[in-house]
């Protein structure tokens, strides 16, 4: 019995050095997702609500003409209680087809200074995965929707109301329909080593018990 414990604290030792050799090597691990943090916010709270069966929808900016000439899009702004470098977005559609996904940069204070992350002009896999290659931490993201599967049927249902009239305060795309977006960054090499050591350690624990 003794000697089978000295060889189990002899594994962990010797895999304690290989992992905290190798950990610097490893590929980084996502994090967690942001958008479940406590403390996080959303226009649209069913986005982030870490249920896939709930819909979310984006709104239209307050105050934007929608008379004839006009074609204001909508959006969904989520907040992160404190900045992240963001390296992964997730996003769960119902009916999108394009859209734009924005990061806050942060300018003066209660300003926003938006940067492009991604152009995403054709929605061909749900969900849909985007990358996202700034280095700068953010706590605000903002998709935009450009277009969606919903636009052609809206358009015809008003042009039925109003008798094939243009009409004005009409929206003419549809609101963006929004399972989940999940907002990852990478985990740190601190996390990734110790999630690595404990997994080792309870599999050769869980061994020797079966020797028993």
């Amino acid at each position: 019995m003794l000697f089978r414990i000295s060889i189990f604290f002899t594994l962990i030792c010797f895999s304690t050095i290989i992992i905290g050799c190798g950990a610097l090597s490893l590929k980084q691990e996502l994090s967690e997702n942001y958008s479940l943090l406590e403390g996080t916010m959303s226009t649209s709270p069913q986005m982030i609500d870490g249920n896939i069966d709930t819909i979310g929808e984006t709104t239209f900016p307050s105050g934007t003409d929608t008379a004839a000439g006009s074609n204001p899009a909508s959006e969904v702004i989520i907040t992160l209680p404190e900045k992240k470098i963001i390296r992964k977005v997730v996003v769960h559609t119902q009916n999108l087809k394009t859209f734009d996904l924005f990061a806050d940069q942060g300018g003066q204070k209660d300003e926003t200074d938006w940067k492009l992350i991604k152009e995403v002009n054709s929605v061909r896999t749900n969900p849909v995965e985007i990358p996202v290659l700034f280095s700068f931490p953010t706590d605000r993201i903002r998709l935009r929707v450009i277009s969606t599967t919903d636009d052609a049927s809206l358009k015809r249902t008003q042009r039925a109301r109003s008798g094939g009239r243009r009409t004005f305060g009409q929206n003419r795309r549809a609101v963006g329909k929004i399972r989940e977006i999940e907002i990852f960054g990478y985990k740190s090499v601190e996390k990734t080593q110790i999630d690595a050591t404990t997994e080792t350690r309870e599999k050769e624990l869980d061994d020797l018990l079966k020797t028993e």
